[in-house]
């Protein structure tokens, strides 16, 4: 027989409410210079906008509402549906394409890492898919200082898990072996 379950008053809301002004976290957003790729653009990396967890009570269209406001036309999700449910914003992808942002959902296990042909299409998940683009853009970028950008823009968390840090060190290995077994792949199938 397991246990039951003690979930905390302070981590669970059950209110789909949107939190008044004063109660609200305002949304972080961090900008990577991609400079060092030769581009003039920054990356933005923030966390789940709308999240209602713990502490945390964001505004899910105000957050939206300040992303459009930077002329964010297309945004990245890698967090699951059962994690967007669980931070109270079910609804956040549909929310986006009604805001008109592209909305690309690639959903991987916190804490974890994505296989590399779903690569192509928060701190860890962001930082670490953040990452990679800086390895596949320029052959220049080491593992470690994609991780050092990472960590001056969105701190020392970034790259959590030792897992995030060894898949990044192997990205490179990775994606040249992927891209030879599609390219060898393509090459049968043509004949």
């Amino acid at each position: 027989m397991k246990p039951p379950i003690s979930i905390q008053a302070s981590e669970f809301d059950s209110s789909d409410e949107e939190p008044g002004e004063d109660e609200q976290t305002p949304i972080q957003i961090s900008w990577l210079p991609l400079s060092q790729i030769n581009c003039s653009q920054f990356l933005g990396l923030c966390a789940l906008p709308g999240c209602k967890f713990k502490d945390v009570r964001r505004n899910v269209h105000k957050d939206t509402e300040e992303l459009r406001s930077y002329g964010i036309q297309d945004i990245f999700v890698f967090c699951t549906r059962g994690e967007l449910s669980k931070y109270r914003v079910p609804n956040l992808l549909d929310l986006y394409q009604q805001y008109g942002i592209i909305t690309h959902h690639h959903p991987i296990p916190d804490g974890g890492t994505p296989d590399i042909d779903s690569c192509y299409g928060g701190l860890g998940r962001s930082c670490l898919v953040a990452a990679c683009l800086l390895l596949y853009l320029s052959d220049t970028v080491s593992p470690q200082q994609a991780i050092d950008s990472l960590r001056d823009v969105r701190g020392s968390g970034a790259i959590q898990t030792i897992k995030q840090y060894n898949y990044l060190h192997e990205f490179r290995d990775k994606l040249a072996s992927y891209l030879s077994t599609r390219e060898s792949l393509s090459r049968s199938v043509s004949r």
